[in-house]
């Protein structure tokens, strides 16, 4: 099994801000709840079903709007799962896979630690629009290899706002995780 080495690098500084909350004096309870370590109502859940077919249907028009040729393009690896077929046992690994090695440290990182600190230190409007900001700057990549691609560039934007408004509703990562997860299956599983 691989390891997850993009979820434990994501995850440091949330680690760290830990380490530090708990040296200031602050309880575990209220270090896991600042950076979003907690559960959370069943409604929220239900949100990131609603939130993953809104931005599996903003990610289905953006992809509409890309030329094939750009598609097609062999520097442009969309999926990691072209060797699979379509099958349950197929989802559930490629579900499995994104939720540990990919969503889990970008929900750690980017609403967990970052969103937390930025919302409690400006506001929610400011501190969601700027983690979502810096949630996008890594997949400007894409307009590296075609400007063409910027319609999804534009969903991932709003995937990392939306998931920065579950977050800061819900008190909780667990909900952004869990429509992180099954948005980045069901892209890979829908170009499978």
């Amino acid at each position: 099994m691989n390891i997850p080495l993009q979820t434990i690098l994501f995850s440091i500084p949330a680690l760290i801000y830990l380490a530090l909350l708990k040296k200031r004096g602050d309880d575990w309870t209220e270090a896991f709840r600042k950076i979003g370590w907690r559960g959370s109502r069943l409604v929220y859940y239900l949100w990131s079903i609603g939130i993953c077919g809104l931005i599996g249907g903003f990610g289905w028009l953006a992809f509409r709007l890309v030329p094939a040729e750009v598609i097609q393009d062999p520097n442009l690896n969309i999926s990691a799962y072209g060797d699979l077929h379509v099958s349950v046992s197929s989802f559930l690994m490629i579900l499995v896979r994104e939720a540990f090695h990919v969503a889990l440290g970008e929900e750690i990182f980017f609403r967990g630690w970052l969103g937390g600190w930025l919302v409690r230190r400006f506001s929610f409007q400011s501190g969601n629009l700027i983690q979502a900001l810096a949630f996008l700057l890594p997949h400007l990549i894409l307009l590296a290899i075609s400007l063409s691609l910027l319609p999804i560039v534009i969903v991932q934007f709003i995937a990392g706002w939306l998931m920065g408004w579950l977050r800061h509703h819900s008190s909780s990562i667990l909900p952004g995780w869990l429509a992180h997860s099954l948005i980045n299956t069901l892209g890979a599983f829908a170009d499978m």
